[in-house]
């Protein structure tokens, strides 16, 4: 199973900004120590998001079927399957698809609001 760990180096990065912006505030913490507990914050954050989409991946295995854009609200109407065959219809802003890429057989996760993310990215394959 392949594991993606792009929340991980992104809850890194974040941290370490928030971390130098603590240190700065807090004079006897300094910006390094700052650094080190914002990163680590952030990445034990990225390691528990990261281990969520693993796991929903196992668990459902959410596919794309098809994509058809929806002429009157320019938004894409993404079918998924999961494990059990079970379909779902999911509408994706045409702002994300241009994030994401989507494309038929992409695997995704769905999170905790009901929108899908690519679960991993075209290098991880």
């Amino acid at each position: 199973m392949r594991k993606t760990t792009d929340n991980m180096a992104l809850g890194m990065s974040l941290g370490m900004c928030f971390g130098v912006a603590l240190g700065t505030a807090v004079e006897k913490l300094g910006i390094p120590m700052g650094i080190c507990f914002g990163m680590l914050i952030g990445m034990m954050i990225g390691i528990a998001k990261d281990k969520a989409v693993k796991e929903q991946v196992e668990k459902e295995g959410y596919t794309i079927k098809s994509i058809e854009k929806n002429d009157a609200s320019d938004d894409y109407r993404i079918i998924i399957n999961n494990n059990r065959g079970e379909e779902q219809m999911v509408n994706v802003p045409i702002g994300t698809m241009e994030t994401e890429q989507f494309a038929v057989g992409d695997i995704i996760f769905m999170d905790e609001d009901g929108d899908i993310e690519q679960a991993f990215d075209e290098e991880d394959e």
